[in-house]
């Protein structure tokens, strides 16, 4: 147990870099039959303790006798919510390899707890494992791991998916899903994956190669995944179930958690814009020929656009249109070429909702099928899936344009523990949370050239009803996902209230100085 009441920005990890460099030739050059030495590390910041102490159970239920667990509970000064796990850890025998540590402040968001726990996991452990809070273990989860770093001994970054086990959510969850399900499970995307924060799989010396996590995006793991190729290291996708998480828990939750994916990706592309993976072998660190730094790029281009759309720009335009055609009317200037911005406007959207449902009508769910042998996609499910979709639409076309300016966002956690409890107030905080500048544009389109108006379009009429109708589709789709449900929270079996009274007398506050020295002589510190 360490506590401590405050991290400023730690030092460059060249301390420890150095040494580490040589290791990695030593494990790469190790017997492949060597069973590797992991560190399961979960990033925890006012999560509820119940979960957290499911999770790393599930964890002590896979883990092998030479792994370590490291939790690093930060920027929270709750103690109702760090106190009992600190006790739960506390309770554990020292053999099992439980460190659990709490921080008061660690500067540079989720990236640098995860620095911290890099420089406090034991230098033994070639790999370290990112947990999220909320995702427990399955029974295959250590073993799968074991395989895929034996049958990839030469990649630096194995990325496992990200899965969900909530019920009565499937059409978010197959929006979610579809990500690894379609996207990353293609080849070219599989072979060149970029991390997805839980579940990755990293080397260890690699990852001090970088000189730790990136803190330039809040999205810290896709960042890592493109610096590591720009090394020169390799990735892979393993398309295998081996935990499974919590969906947010309300749909503003989940509106906000996807702002912080399109806002953070938006980051690494602009960067990405700065150094281009493509430059010549002098001008990039990666000795890479021409035609892999294509591949490579289309992959990071293909993965960090994800989530985000470019019908932005249109809907700028749409709004402009409407301004005009607008002040057409008051001035009963009827000119119909003040409609021609709009036919460009929903050729646009055309492109980009025929895309977005050629995709999910190819989506056959593979992982799906891991977890159920009798999942059956049918062609109902995919199109909920991509309804579901279309309620971020706007954020994707939107949520990243503060990037161009340098407008700085926050890292918000999606909360885990607050829950509306009536039926009444969940269906207001839906509406509340569902975006509708397209369903209101649109509808003032469809009045400005519905058949009662002088400036009649019967195509444009029928595009704009078009949206109306699809966004009010995914609006019913989103609030069926979202329900009023009655929370109970898991009982966990702890020795609390002895282990909270030892800890009490046994909690020590440490200085910067103490944690500097972890980072330079590469050791863990247990109270």
């Amino acid at each position: 147990m360490l506590v401590s009441n405050g991290v400023p920005r730690k030092k460059i990890l060249k301390n420890i870099a150095s040494t580490s460099i040589k290791q990695s030739l030593q494990e790469t050059h190790s017997p492949a039959s060597q069973e590797p030495s992991l560190s399961f590390q979960l990033m925890t910041r006012a999560e509820p303790p119940a979960l957290v102490i499911a999770t790393i159970q599930s964890l002590l239920a896979v883990k092998a006798p030479q792994d370590e667990i490291i939790i690093i509970d930060n920027n929270n000064t709750a103690t109702s919510l760090y106190r009992p796990l600190a006790a739960f850890c506390a309770s554990l025998d020292p053999t099992q390899q439980v460190h659990f540590y709490h921080i008061d402040a660690v500067a540079g968001f989720k990236a640098g707890a995860l620095n911290l726990a890099l420089g406090l996991m034991n230098p033994n452990c070639s790999y370290l494992v990112v947990v999220d809070s909320d995702y427990q273990a399955l029974p295959q989860a250590r073993s799968s791991i074991a395989d895929a770093i034996k049958c990839h001994p030469e990649h630096s970054l194995l990325q496992f998916p990200q899965f969900y086990r909530n019920g009565g959510q499937v059409d978010t969850q197959s929006e979610l899903n579809h990500y690894f399900n379609h996207h990353l499970y293609r080849p070219f995307n599989q072979d060149r994956a970029l991390s997805t924060g839980t579940y990755a799989v990293i080397r260890r010396s690699a990852l001090l190669n970088l000189g730790g996590w990136s803190g330039a995006s809040i999205t810290e793991d896709a960042q890592m995944g493109v610096l590591m190729h720009q090394k020169g290291f390799h990735s892979k996708f393993i398309p295998q179930v081996i935990a499974t998480g919590l969906l947010p828990n309300t749909l503003n939750d989940l509106m906000s958690q996807r702002r912080r994916w399109i806002y953070g990706n938006m980051q690494v592309l602009q960067d990405y814009a700065a150094k281009p993976f493509f430059l010549s072998a002098k001008e990039s660190d990666s000795p890479l020929r021409v035609s892999e730094r294509l591949a490579y790029t289309r992959a990071h281009l293909s993965q960090l656009s994800a989530w985000i759309n470019f019908t932005g720009f249109f809907i700028f335009l749409q709004i402009c249109a409407l301004l005009v055609i607008g002040i057409s009317l008051f001035n009963r200037h009827l000119d119909m070429s003040v409609l021609t911005p709009l036919y460009l406007v929903y050729t646009s959207y055309a492109i980009f909702l025929g895309r977005r449902l050629w995709a999910y009508c190819h989506d056959e769910s593979p992982l799906n099928k891991q977890i159920d042998k009798n999942h059956q996609t049918s062609t109902h499910t995919k199109l909920r899936a991509w309804l579901m979709h279309l309620n971020f639409w706007e954020l994707g076309a939107l949520s990243w344009l503060p990037v161009l300016w340098g407008r700085t966002k926050p890292f918000i956690c999606t909360p885990k523990q607050e829950f509306i409890q009536t039926s009444r107030s969940v269906q207001l905080a839906n509406i509340a949370a569902l975006p509708k500048l397209l369903l209101t544009l649109n509808l003032i389109t469809a009045i400005c050239v519905a058949p009662f108006s002088p400036l009649y379009s019967p195509i444009l009429f029928f595009c704009a009803m078009t949206v109306c109708l699809l966004k009010l589709a995914a609006a019913r789709v989103a609030m069926d996902n979202f329900v009023a449900t009655e929370q109970k929270a898991p009982s966990i079996s702890t020795k609390s209230k002895p282990a909270i009274t030892t800890l009490h007398k046994q909690i020590k506050p440490i200085k910067t100085a103490d944690i500097t020295a972890v980072f330079e002589d590469k050791k863990t510190i247990n109270y």
